[in-house]
């Protein structure tokens, strides 16, 4: 008998291992998956090193039409360059802006060497990384996409040797996908306006604490939680890394991640992170 009950507890105590196990082993699944970035780092180095060859061992001649500068140096090294960056970027994803840089660079380069039509959508591409991390409300967001779009206009003067034509094709489809991409953006905000004020019914309790508009971007500082809260709000939920990540990253005890969460639902009136997380997703969170 007593042999059965010991055994018993030992069959019990071996599932609930298990059962550890298994959550572990998908958590630390779950921490290996890539980051969107880091997906979009790995097709650019592909095209990058492939165009980077290509500059190499089978440039064309532009005499006479580029305006780039010893192009046959040029724009090997330049492709080469932003081709490692794209390396650079797949291991350090939180550094999106060297990305956004060679999105840019890339545009230009690419609207000089006569693929105006690459240069475009790669410039586009930028634009949408940039609202993606960003957002585009706010004076400064706002010149800077303006100046960004004034810049590059200025750049596709650069294909007139090409002929008229498709300076002025480039020139239109940079405007009509800038269009079509704040057509995205209205709708998604006018589909957040009408979905935000019954989730905040239901989950967002407090109403001391004054949110944006859905869609614009929210400055943790202005806040009333710490550093250190604002810090593990960001990771949290713009991340999406756990609090152990997070006490890892920051070299904190799990239970003052912990602690220090509780203390920021019950500064927002949230029951828990999954609610908060819900209010939260319709602001673009940002640490300056």
């Amino acid at each position: 008998m007593f042999f059965l009950f010991f055994l018993q507890i030992f069959v019990l105590q071996s599932v609930k291992s298990r059962d550890i196990l298994v959550l572990i082993m998908e958590k630390e699944k779950k921490s290996k998956k890539l980051e969107p970035i880091q997906y979009l780092a790995s097709g650019g180095f592909v095209f990058l090193l492939i165009a980077s060859l290509c500059s190499i061992f089978l440039q064309e001649d532009w005499s006479g039409t580029t305006l780039i500068p010893y192009y046959k140096i040029v724009i090997p090294a330049v492709n080469c360059i932003s081709t490692i960056v794209c390396v650079f970027i797949f291991f350090f994803p939180e550094k999106h802006i060297f990305l956004i840089l060679v999105l840019l660079l890339e545009a230009v380069f690419s609207s000089l060497t006569g693929y105006e039509s690459l240069g475009v959508f790669l410039f586009s591409l930028a634009i949408v990384l940039i609202y993606l991390n960003g957002g585009l409300s706010g004076k400064k967001q706002k010149i800077t996409i303006v100046s960004l779009y004034l810049g590059f206009t200025i750049a596709l003067l650069g294909t007139l040797p090409y002929g008229r034509e498709r300076f002025w094709m480039a020139l239109g489809c940079t405007y009509f996908f800038a269009s079509g991409f704040y057509c995205i953006i209205l709708t998604y905000t006018k589909k957040l306006k009408a979905l935000i004020p019954a989730i905040q019914q239901e989950l967002y309790i407090s109403k001391a604490v004054h949110l944006p508009k859905p869609g614009e971007v929210m400055h943790l500082k202005e806040y009333g939680i710490s550093e250190r809260q604002q810090m593990i709000l960001y990771e949290s939920m713009a991340k999406n890394k756990t609090y152990g990540e997070i006490a890892m990253k920051t070299k904190l005890s799990l239970s003052l991640v912990k602690k220090e969460m509780n203390a920021i639902l019950q500064y927002f009136g949230c029951r828990n992170a999954n609610s908060l997380k819900i209010v939260l997703s319709q602001f673009v969170l940002s640490m300056d």
